[in-house]
């Protein structure tokens, strides 16, 4: 405990390979030699504020978002690469090997990605009362109170990720309920209002959901759906008129033109390939 770090750099210069003030851009920067794939014999505690950059792994390459919070264990090595110029700052802390501490980072961190916190709401109040502390207590005031923050800051990441967990699973529930629904009605639905209502979540959630998981808006899906089954009944010798209302078509028109725009052929040309 005695070589515990206060608080490491909270470092915000513009810096980037490539960067055009200097042929050798990591000069401007102390830290910048670290950045490349390297370990540590400590434990560290990364906090990703702002800028461009990605960090590797052996087990991952994670393009790192504002509030991502990293734990690099003792002895791994890690890389932190600088994908443009834009502000980098970020809070390291390095924390001697400690067998409370790694029992309960190793269970947050149980896949060793990083975590996304709340910058304004969680991570600056965390940052500025160690900050506070580290300035304010002597080293062995200090250290009890640097161990506590940083269990509460594991605290605040395993909530971060349980929510996150949750809401993928609600996500991925809503998508099969909306899927069944279609399934069970593609042929009357009128509009994504419908199937919205139906899940009572509102259009654009449905939207987002889709869009995230399936790559396709809900309009789009249901329209697929109903033209690979007219495709299926106009092979089948059904007339275009007849399919055009079985699989719901208001119109002949909007489905003709439908039909068209999907396949790149009118509705009679495919009932002439029986």
């Amino acid at each position: 405990m005695n070589n515990l770090i206060r608080y490491s750099h909270i470092h915000s210069e513009k810096i980037g390979f490539g960067h055009s003030l200097s042929p050798e851009p990591e000069k401007l920067d102390p830290i910048g030699m670290k950045l490349f794939r390297h370990t540590h014999d400590k434990h560290q505690i990364l906090i990703f504020l702002s800028g461009e950059c990605k960090m590797t792994t052996d087990e991952y390459t994670h393009v790192l978002q504002p509030g991502d919070v990293c734990f690099n264990p003792a002895k791994t090595y890690y890389g932190v690469s600088i994908l443009g110029n834009a502000p980098y700052e970020r809070v390291v802390i390095h924390i001697d090997p400690n067998e409370h501490f790694e029992s309960l980072a190793y269970s947050v961190f149980d896949d060793l990605k990083p975590i996304n916190v709340n910058v304004k709401e969680r991570l600056l109040p965390f940052i500025e009362r160690y900050k506070e502390y580290g300035s304010t207590l002597s080293f062995n005031q200090f250290s009890p109170f640097a161990y506590s923050l940083l269990e509460e800051l594991l605290c605040i990441c395993q909530m971060e990720k349980n929510n996150a967990d949750h809401t993928i699973n609600t996500a991925d529930n809503l998508l099969k309920q909306a899927l069944a629904y279609i399934d069970s009605n593609w042929k009357t639905i009128k509009n994504v209002s419908e199937i919205s209502n139906a899940l009572f979540i509102s259009p654009s959630y449905l939207y987002e959901i889709f869009n995230k998981h399936l790559n396709v808006a809900p309009k789009t899906y249901l329209m697929q759906k109903r033209l690979q089954s007219a495709h299926a009944y106009l092979i089948s010798g059904i007339t275009p008129n007849e399919v055009s209302q079985l699989v719901g078509f208001n119109t002949y028109t909007a489905f003709y033109r439908a039909c068209k725009a999907f396949y790149g052929k009118a509705p009679q040309d495919i009932l002439a390939k029986k």
